[in-house]
């Protein structure tokens, strides 16, 4: 592994853990599930990446889908949770037979 392949390595795993961080403040502040879900596995996902870049695999093929990755699932997450806590309680769709 060259120096570069460690500093955009260090660079996800920053973004991963500053992501997880996030998703624990809005978990703390909210108290409901997905923020939770999606701090675990986005530390999942920076493992991963790590582990996979220290085998041998190729820090570009790495990195660049992690971090859109890690993206997607916190964006999904904040939509998610968003739309959870301004729905009142009773309020989603009927289920009439």
């Amino acid at each position: 592994m060259s120096q570069h392949d460690l500093f955009g390595l260090a660079a996800l795993d920053v973004a991963c853990l500053l992501a997880a961080a996030m998703m624990l403040r809005s978990w703390y502040r909210r108290r409901t599930r997905p923020p939770l879900v999606a701090g675990a596995f986005v530390l999942v996902l920076a493992l991963v990446a790590s582990l996979l870049v220290a085998i041998g695999v190729t820090y570009s093929l790495v990195v660049g889908p992690t971090f859109i990755i890690a993206l997607l699932v916190i964006l999904y997450t904040a939509r998610y949770d968003r739309r959870v806590a301004t729905t009142p309680p009773g309020a989603g769709p009927s289920r009439r037979s």
